[in-house]
């Protein structure tokens, strides 16, 4: 019996947008961050994305993306992107868009990719609180 093998992620970044160029489908990624500082939370940030590439992607593939906020687990969001018949002798890319994604509070916050319900790989923002009117 054959198992098809678990796709494997070559590259997941956070960043500021993911643009897709129409024609030859290049990505291009605009603000790669890591860090977010605010004088306030909640949070509300207007637009971000994450970028994932992804090797060995076979057959149909149902993708998920949890955010959590990783000191207690709680879970702030899931979105799925399911992915079919890809040729698996080239690289598959993910680009996901977020829009006015509340974060309640300082922390770090992970952003966790599963395919059909096994967990591949993370990338992680840290959110910090800082005085606006300070020095």
């Amino acid at each position: 019996m054959a198992f098809d093998p678990i796709p494997s992620v070559a590259a997941m970044l956070v960043c500021d947008q993911v643009i897709t160029e129409q024609g030859t489908n290049k990505k291009s990624l605009i603000g790669i961050f890591q860090r977010v500082q605010s004088p306030a939370f909640p949070v509300v940030i207007p637009r971000f994305g994450i970028y994932v590439k992804l090797l060995d992607v076979v057959g149909t593939i149902d993708f998920k993306m949890r955010v959590v906020k990783l000191d207690d687990e709680s879970l702030l969001a899931e979105m799925e992107a399911p992915i079919k018949d890809q040729d698996p002798s080239q690289p598959t890319e993910l680009a996901i868009s977020l829009q006015n994604f509340q974060f309640p509070q300082p922390g770090i916050y992970e952003f966790q990719l599963y395919a059909n319900d096994v967990y591949l790989h993370r990338a992680t923002i840290d959110l910090v609180e800082w005085d606006a009117g300070g020095a």
